[in-house]
């Protein structure tokens, strides 16, 4: 198959390494694969040489209409170029744009699901009235959609009038089991991600600042990465890393990771830490309860909730050995990446076979 992978962003983030995971099986299989984004060098310096990579110039993440039509204009043109037997969309502006430009170009259009934009309660009502609004006219121009996480695949058939929609979580492949240090006297409290909105910093942060009886560690990067530190800088038992390559001496360093989003699809990060046996706890949005629900349900807790937050640290810091026994089980049974990969392949070219 020829297939154009169109993401939003090029950053680092979830839906960017899929696309790099997914890109990297399919010319391993014998694929012709470009991937084309509107701007990040993360993306680009991680892909396999034998990838084609396409910067879009007018392609950018909030709404702008005047550059969103130029983006399709520029997506309609690659796709021309290239001539793909299917395009795979990635995220709400590119598969909004994608399968508009797929659609007038008469190929198959795939899209990919990294949670549904118009779920996040940090936006404005007005704006989630837009998203939810566009989801469900761009689902009318496409062949398939993929969901990450079972929330965003009840409204995935409710967009999908005219044809399959699936729901094939992310997935890891089996990671070594980290010796962790001797927990000390002060347990080690984990987030990695995006610094921004969604994810919610904007509650993390003052509940790390309220408790130094752990310490705080924090990797990644994004939009409010002044605001970490800034926090940092004040406050000796919040701690950090930068973004993290190595993620088995990251996860080594924590006894506890916490994903605070008030809105997400499947984060890999929570993937990864189980994968090295480190117990999450996490905010019951996307999919985070499709994996912690059958681990343990006192693990999630309602978004904004910081005093919940805090109790279910201290229960996660309390159960380690028999929480990160079930997860990691759990996980290699449900959540392996060779399936979700094999899932999403079919998918594809069932798209153009059908």
């Amino acid at each position: 198959m020829k297939i154009l992978e169109l993401v939003t962003g090029g950053e680092p983030g979830g839906a960017q390494r899929h696309v790099k995971e997914l890109s990297q099986v399919l010319v391993d299989q014998g694929h012709q694969v470009t991937v084309a984004h509107g701007g990040g060098h993360w993306l680009a310096t991680h892909l396999d040489s034998r990838i084609g990579v396409h910067y879009l110039t007018m392609l950018g993440r909030e709404i702008h209409p005047h550059r969103d039509l130029s983006a399709l204009q520029e997506i309609v043109r690659l796709i021309g170029k290239l001539e793909p037997e299917v395009v795979h969309c990635h995220s709400a502006k590119a598969g909004m744009l994608g399968r508009w430009a797929a659609w007038r170009s008469g190929i198959p259009s795939v899209y990919t699901v990294h949670g549904f934009v118009f779920l996040d309660p940090t936006r404005s009502e007005l704006q989630r009235w837009f998203y939810r609004s566009a989801e469900r006219w761009a689902a009318r121009m496409g062949t398939a959609t993929i969901a990450v996480a079972r929330q965003d695949m009840v409204y995935a058939n409710r967009f999908a009038k005219k044809h399959q929609a699936y729901y094939i979580p992310n997935g890891v492949k089996g990671a070594p089991i980290v010796q962790h240090h001797t927990r000390g006297p002060v347990p080690r409290i984990g987030f990695m991600g995006r610094f921004s909105r969604e994810k919610g910093m904007d509650w993390l942060l003052p509940l790390a600042i309220e408790h130094p009886e752990y310490q705080w560690i924090i990797a990644g990067d994004g939009d409010n990465l002044s605001l970490v530190q800034q926090a940092v800088s004040h406050y000796p038992h919040l701690q950090f890393d930068g973004w993290v390559d190595d993620l088995d001496t990251w996860f080594a360093s924590i006894d506890v990771l916490v994903q605070p989003s008030w809105k997400e699809g499947l984060p890999y990060t929570v993937l990864d830490a189980i994968a090295r046996r480190v117990p999450v706890v996490a905010t019951a949005v996307g999919g985070m309860p499709d994996i912690l629900t059958d681990i343990d349900q006192k693990l999630l807790v309602a978004p904004g909730d910081a005093k919940g937050l805090y109790t279910a640290i201290q229960y996660a810091l309390d159960q380690s050995d028999r929480l990160t026994e079930t997860g990691s089980r759990y996980l290699t049974e449900n959540f392996d990446f060779d399936m979700q990969m094999n899932k999403v392949v079919h998918v594809l070219q069932s798209a153009v076979s059908p």
